[in-house]
């Protein structure tokens, strides 16, 4: 996620030798691999490469979480079946990444108020503008996630705030609606790679959530 008020960057880079890091890791990796597959990153889906940085990552986790990356698909299809999904084509997607569209969700107002008091509390004021995505985006969510672990990657006395704010954040968003949005790909036609990506997401939370010491929070596993 982004300096304060401007745009997302891409995924911030972490020391590699602690937990809080190999867990942002993760979170970035999967929210990179998330957004429309265009330039590099299409060319990484393709080729696999952001499958295999995913796996190399996981690997890295305190915890034990395996990454099966999907089938390879070519990167003019992936454009095509993300915009299938996740596009709001003829006024609705199939599929929606947004929170607020998933049952449990409190009232549009409510849902931003409540997450841009979140960004605003760890330093990231979106009230006038600088975002790319809505606040309640599953890629806004995940980019929060991979900067608050990022931050307490560095930190030295706010580690335990900075846990508690990831553990009230997972319980009270992400863990809450990804598993509907994980049943919802996986009853929609032709939705690979982004069913896969999304179970393994989905995963990726739940054992993050037991990791700290929440596991009621996270999705439950697949059936």
């Amino acid at each position: 996620m982004s300096a304060p008020a401007e745009a997302a960057p891409e995924v911030l880079e972490v020391a590699a030798d602690s937990e809080a890091a190999a867990r942002s890791r993760v979170y970035g990796l999967f929210a990179e691999a998330l957004r429309f597959p265009q330039g590099e990153l299409a060319a990484a889906l393709e080729s696999g490469e952001m499958y295999q940085a995913l796996a190399l990552a996981a690997g890295a986790l305190p915890y034990r979480y395996t990454f099966m990356g999907p089938p390879l698909i070519e990167a003019r299809e992936l454009g095509r079946t993300y915009t299938a999904l996740f596009d709001a084509v003829g006024g609705r997607p199939q599929v929606s990444i947004l929170e607020q569209r998933h049952e449990g969700s409190p009232p549009e107002q409510q849902l931003w108020e409540e997450l841009l008091r979140f960004y605003r509390f760890f330093g990231l004021d979106f009230s006038t503008g600088g975002a790319r995505e809505r606040p309640d985006h599953l890629l806004m969510e995940l980019e929060f996630m991979h900067y608050l672990t990022f931050l307490e990657a560095g930190a030295s006395d706010s580690a335990d705030d900075l846990r508690r704010g990831q553990i009230d954040f997972l319980e009270r968003h992400l863990a809450r609606w990804l598993p509907g949005l994980r049943v919802a790909l996986a009853e929609t036609d032709e939705a690979e790679p982004y069913d896969v990506l999304i179970d393994a997401v989905s995963r990726f939370v739940g054992a993050d959530c037991t990791y700290l010491g929440n596991p009621h929070a996270g999705p439950q596993p697949p059936v």
